[in-house]
């Protein structure tokens, strides 16, 4: 016997045979189908709208892929962003950049916003250290909310630039950019885990725990077991698998025989890597890039195939990607299958997160029926669901005053007092017997009339006892209510009963019904 039992998110196989029983859990966790809540149909009057109405959407996961770049590519002869190195980051088009030997032109704020503008975007903020001849930085998309640099006590010409910035999502990303303390032998290799003690403490004292985390740029390593990166261990994931270049290279120095740069986060961002894409080219550890080695270029516009290799090229860029929970991605669009009825942009979505609602205005002096459809998308998945609104006439044939007479008094001067009275009410004309019963069977003492208005309207009552009506209306003795009557009315309309006092030998009632 096979059987297969769902339990929580798995599908778990079991197999008895004999008295053995075998179970295995099969494929991992099964997700559940995105959806959107049912909204169910509305009939209206034409003039009014619905809504808004509450849905919601359920199982949806949007994300926010973050593209990061370790970057020291400075060349020519003063270790500045020259053509060769900003037409990489050009093309490798990052989200957020840790980037070391931050020099342009005169570094000036103006040489470094518009170099900023020209190579990122004019919506791009950016950090750099304000002392040191090859200061470290960070460039991002998004705001910049706080920023510094932490003092490296063991080098007088950089230190650990950091920065908060205010990413998709309910979490701040924390990115420090570092350039450890170059070359071989024991004495640079201590004073590189010297370095890496010191961010610990700095991260430790100033990272909240539940923010990410991301470090990056160039540490100068020899060694992928050097002892600055187990010290960066306790805080950050620095175990393989690394980017690597198209040949599997995961070198970076520019003679691409040590592995010196790097982009490394604390285990909840690392958790969260998906692969850089780059036109139909997936790596899904991460990339080396090398202009030498990167085909095809076309899809990395403007690099030329030998930027990589430029004269005094520093190193090669690290690029890794993160796809972080955004709830503020989640999209929800609206549409009508009659757009003379109920156009499109008289469908309104509003809310944010997984809560929303919908109104709905059809178009002026229009009727019929319109199917809305409504869809969610998290950028992978969609769902929908749809509801019919149904537009009747704003006057429902035979049922409200205030339709076929809009703002006309209701005047009788019949014996009863309401000969015209019910048929006005009704829809009907002067001259035809009246089709409701005058008296109220729960109260002798009054007569009735029965409205059907809608709910919007106003009824003004009066009552007169004078045969030629000389005197002023009096609402002493008239009274409005509501019917006891269950049965169906149009949408958006509601049964009235209207009661006056049968005083005297003959009692009359003006009533006025108007929008």
């Amino acid at each position: 016997m096979h059987t297969f039992l769902r339990l929580g998110g798995w599908w778990i196989f079991v197999r008895a045979a004999g008295l053995g029983l075998g179970i295995w859990l099969l494929g991992g966790l099964v997700a559940d189908a995105a959806t959107v809540s049912d909204i169910t149909d509305r009939a209206i009057l034409a003039g009014g709208t619905t809504g808004p109405i509450n849905f919601t959407l359920s199982n949806f996961d949007p994300k926010q892929a973050i593209r990061t770049v370790a970057a020291n590519i400075t060349s020519g002869n003063s270790q500045a962003y020259e053509a060769e190195g900003t037409r990489i980051l050009q093309g490798l088009k990052p989200d957020v950049v840790m980037i070391q030997e931050f020099n342009v032109s005169s570094s000036s704020s103006t040489d470094l916003r518009n170099w900023v503008n020209s190579t990122f975007g004019s919506e791009f903020s950016y950090f750099r250290e304000s002392s040191g001849a090859i200061p470290n930085g960070v460039i991002s998309r998004w705001p910049i909310v706080s920023s510094g640099s932490w003092d490296d006590t063991t080098i007088s010409d950089r230190g650990f630039a950091w920065a908060r910035i205010d990413i998709p999502g309910d979490k701040n990303l924390w990115v420090v950019s570092v350039h450890l303390k170059a070359s071989s032998g024991s004495s640079n290799s201590n004073q590189r885990q010297s370095q890496a003690q010191q961010l610990v403490t700095y991260i430790q004292a100033n990272v909240p725990a539940d923010d990410y985390l991301l470090l990056g740029g160039d540490f100068n390593t020899y060694s992928t077991s050097e002892s600055c990166l187990s010290t960066l261990s306790a805080l950050l994931t620095t175990a393989a698998p690394y980017p690597v270049d198209q040949a599997g290279d995961a070198d970076t120095n520019a003679t691409r025989a040590e592995h010196y740069d790097w982009v490394i986060a604390e285990s909840e961002l690392d958790g969260l890597e998906t692969p850089v894409k780059i036109g139909s080219l997936s790596f899904a550890n991460g990339l080396v890039f090398d202009s030498r080695k990167f085909t095809p270029l076309s899809s990395v516009d403007p690099v030329l195939v030998g930027d990589s290799g430029a004269s005094n090229m520093q190193h090669m860029a690290v690029v890794r990607a993160f796809a972080v929970p955004a709830l503020e991605l989640l999209t929800v669009t609206a549409s009508s299958s009659n757009p003379t009825l109920v156009p499109n942009a008289n469908i309104v979505v509003s809310g944010s997160g997984v809560s929303r609602t919908v109104t709905v205005t059809p178009a002026a002096n229009q009727t019929g029926t319109a199917t809305i459809t409504v869809t969610g998308g998290d950028g992978v998945s969609t769902a929908s669901d749809t509801f019919v609104v149904t537009v009747n006439s704003a006057t429902p044939v035979g049922s409200t005053f205030a339709g076929a007479y809009p703002g006309k008094s209701m005047t009788d001067i019949a014996p009863n007092g309401l000969s015209y009275l019910a048929n006005y009410g009704f829809g009907g004309s002067e001259g035809i017997a009246p089709t409701l019963p005058v008296m109220d069977s729960s109260d002798p003492t009054k007569l009735k009339l029965v409205v059907v208005a809608r709910t919007d309207d106003l009824i003004v009552l009066g009552g007169e006892t004078t045969m030629d009506m000389a005197g002023g209306w009096s609402a002493s003795g008239v009274s409005v209510g509501n019917s006891t009557d269950a049965s169906p009315v149009p949408a958006n309309t509601a049964r009235k009963v209207i009661s006056v006092d049968r005083s005297g030998s003959k009692r009359f009632l003006r009533a006025t019904i108007t929008r």
